[in-house]
């Protein structure tokens, strides 16, 4: 396969809502879009989901595309037997790397690949079988308690079966245990973003007495050693999420016993071939997995709904209609929540194709490289 054309599309997105973390309040998303066509026409999609800033990671959507607009003239006419042989060429010809630059060429790149062989992403990726519809899963934003409970009751009349809240330690205990009083069966975790500090233990113990699925990154600044520290105090699982970035990384966490639960996002790993790896490991050291999301476009989002439907997923992902963030997805057919439920596509490469007069109303930057 020889990549003859790339295209950048730097988008500006408006959210249809404020999104607030201990960390970050969005209410618009900048995002790159690459597209790549081969020698026989054959064209591929990859997202670049780094953020403006280095709030969830170091990596920053300008670094990562200046990063790209070095490395993509140099791809023109190059011979891919398999588009994970990027990752090793990028590492041989640059000494720094960026993972989420990197996922969303590969994934342009295997998407490409994968319409040329007339198969379904997950077909190329993984020999077994996986489901065709999902569980969807609702992220709920640092919400004051009555705009919380309100927004838990809409979205269960829509179908939705686990929820994650956004915590930080002024008043997070107190949310989830009126969320548990209310809804003392339902499906639910809590997402810190590394807002608890040592000075916190006694609100984690009592976080940890309202059986959550897990709780994911509660420690500010805390080390694998913290973490391994914390598991052994709490029943509650510790999902691991911007801690685990590498291969390396999860081996270490691995070895601490510093979480039961990893949250997976194919940009912040690099990709879906260290993705794969991760998930593996996973299941060699009987860790659950489960699929997050990046407050991301359908061309991002319909891979995380792909990687969600292997079976042993342990939880239903960070998955939601595409209507619910934008007024206007970048996919035909847009990521939609019937019941509860998400169709897995079944065609080609992504399965789903992208609207290209929805890439240019949403473009505030443009590029293309052509051999």
């Amino acid at each position: 396969m020889q990549i003859v054309k790339i295209e950048v599309y730097h988008l500006h997105l408006p959210f249809k809502f404020s999104f607030k973390t201990s960390q970050a309040l969005l209410n618009e998303r900048e995002t790159l879009v690459l597209k790549v066509t081969d020698e026989e026409g054959y064209s591929g999609y990859g997202e670049v989901v780094a953020f403006k800033e280095p709030f969830y990671t170091q990596e920053t959507l300008p670094q990562a595309k200046e990063f790209l607009l070095q490395v993509l003239p140099q791809l023109l006419g190059k011979e891919l037997h398999h588009p994970f042989e990027i990752h090793s060429w990028i590492d041989s010809v640059h000494t720094k790397t960026y993972p989420m630059a990197q996922a969303g060429l590969e994934n342009a790149l295997l998407d490409t690949y994968a319409r040329r062989q007339q198969k379904g992403i997950m077909e190329v990726l993984f020999q077994e079988e996986t489901e065709d519809r999902i569980y969807g899963g609702m992220v709920l934003g640092d919400l004051n308690l009555p705009n919380l409970l309100e927004r838990i009751e809409e979205y269960l009349q829509e179908g939705y079966r686990r929820f994650k809240i956004k915590i930080k330690p002024e008043d997070g205990y107190l949310k989830l245990k009126a969320v548990r009083e209310k809804y003392p069966d339902l499906m639910l975790l809590a997402d810190a973003n590394g807002s608890f500090k040592g000075e916190h233990l006694s609100e984690l113990r009592k976080i940890d007495e309202l059986g959550l699925l897990c709780l994911e990154e509660p420690l500010e600044d805390g080390d694998l050693a913290s973490y391994q520290s914390l598991q052994a105090l709490m029943k509650t699982p510790i999902c691991l999420d911007e801690k685990i970035q590498t291969l390396g990384d999860l081996h270490k966490a691995i070895a601490l016993n510093a979480c039961q639960v990893v949250n997976l996002k194919i940009g912040r790993v690099g990709g879906l071939a260290y993705a794969k790896e991760m998930i593996e490991l996973c299941r060699k050291h009987k860790i659950h997995y489960w699929v997050g999301s990046m407050l991301e476009t359908g061309i991002s989002k319909i891979l995380h709904v792909h990687l969600a439907s292997l079976k042993d997923n342990y939880i239903p992902g960070d998955l939601s209609s595409s209507r619910r963030y934008f007024p206007m997805d970048v996919i035909r057919p847009e990521i939609v929540v019937e019941n509860g439920l998400i169709q897995v596509p079944k065609g080609p490469g992504l399965g789903v194709e992208v609207d290209e007069e929805v890439l240019r109303y949403y473009a505030m930057d443009y590029r293309v490289f052509c051999s």
